[in-house]
């Protein structure tokens, strides 16, 4: 294979997965940003929020690994 389209096609990659990873990462941080803002009056509140969060990031890489979309 031509070097030249070796070289475009690795670049055309990475930039696929900066994009994607920016996404995903966005994504999470818009989800802990929701936990702040509500602003808990009380630790069990904002324990209980981060529980749940955790169990939805847990439940996604169960599923990756899974490979189920």
């Amino acid at each position: 294979m031509d070097e030249a389209l070796v070289k475009q096609l690795k670049q055309r990659v990475e930039e696929e997965l900066r994009q994607r990873e920016t996404a995903i990462l966005e994504f999470w941080f818009l989800e802990l940003k929701k936990i702040q803002e509500k602003h808990h009056k009380e630790l069990a509140g904002l324990q209980s929020d981060l529980k749940a969060f955790i169990g939805r990031v847990e439940t996604r890489l169960r599923r990756l690994k899974e490979g189920v979309g």
